[in-house]
């Protein structure tokens, strides 16, 4: 009985109750995502602000990591079995319909689509592999961060049951993952130079360093690493989000910066290999401002 009055009252065992600070940073990651897309078909902003919109979607990718890792990390909190049978049936059951819908529609009613030209086989779509050699200015390119979740979350029980055995490993797979990253957006940049040498093919840094799952694993890998925190280490997510309200100015700073970088004439390498990472690290941030209960950011309801 002692044991189960601790576990009503500790917060790493009770449902997660809906959060309006995530609900905040879920419509600013829409909003800034839908501007980004209609400035491609001509709606664009004063001083061409929306081309910054693309970070919207490293935002939805922390925010999914930190809840799905959530989901996950539950049940190893309480030294319980993750059901996986029930996590790929419920995520599939999410995803999937709307999704086969969607698709039916673009290569059916090809009249419909945005572009005429697809951007990928039907198989690729088939199997959410589609952000692989991936080219914008495509039909239906805009699920090649559905993919990127998909191949995640197909990979991440996995990966938690055999960290959970593993406490040290628990600390070094993300730091592999992440120096990983850089490594490989460094080595990917080098190998597709621009076709006058001033910088990164554009086209080569689409296919192989922002569509990819391998080089955008960074916020979703920060988004685990603050569920983790959060499920089991409470104590040290309690002093994280006390200190919450010291962290929001560093966190844009962080993500200016990291946008700055791109500010050049030609895609230099270090943008390539410097970008992801950083507003993965500011973004992780924001999330931890959205949370605490320090900031009113917590409690703005829409």
């Amino acid at each position: 009985m002692a044991h189960q009055s601790e576990t009503a009252i500790d917060p790493r065992f009770t449902h997660r109750a809906r959060q309006p600070g995530l609900d905040l940073l879920r419509a600013l990651a829409i909003i800034v995502v839908v501007i980004y897309h209609a400035a491609l078909f001509g709606f664009r902003l004063p001083g061409r602000v929306d081309r910054f919109g693309w970070i919207g979607v490293d935002l939805f990718f922390v925010l999914s990591g930190y809840l799905i890792g959530g989901q996950l990390l539950a049940p190893l909190a309480r030294d319980q079995r993750i059901n996986l049978g029930r996590f790929f049936t419920r995520r599939a059951l999410r995803i999937m319909p709307a999704y086969f819908v969607v698709l039916a529609v673009y290569f059916l009613l090809p009249s419909w689509r945005e572009y005429s030209e697809m951007s990928q086989p039907f198989w690729k779509f088939l199997l959410s592999v589609q952000n692989i050699a991936l080219h914008g200015g495509t039909a239906f390119s805009h699920a090649w961060s559905l993919a990127v979740e998909d191949q995640f979350y197909l990979a991440l029980p996995f990966i938690l049951l055999f960290l959970f055995r593993s406490p040290r490993a628990a600390i070094f797979i993300p730091c592999l993952i992440v120096i990983g990253g850089i490594t490989l957006r460094a080595f990917l940049a080098a190998q597709n130079p621009s076709v006058d040498g001033g910088g990164v093919s554009f086209r080569g840094f689409q296919a192989w360093i922002y569509y990819p799952t391998w080089t955008r694993l960074d916020p979703l890998v920060f988004g685990v690493v603050l569920a983790a925190i959060e499920k089991l280490r409470p104590t040290w997510w309690k002093r994280i989000t006390n200190f919450a309200p010291w962290l929001g100015l560093p966190a844009l700073g962080l993500i200016a910066f990291a946008l700055y970088l791109g500010e050049t004439d030609n895609l230099t390498v270090t943008a390539c290999v410097w970008q992801f990472p950083l507003i993965a690290v500011g973004m992780a941030t924001l999330l931890v401002c959205a949370v605490s209960p320090r900031l009113p950011l917590s409690r703005v309801a829409i």
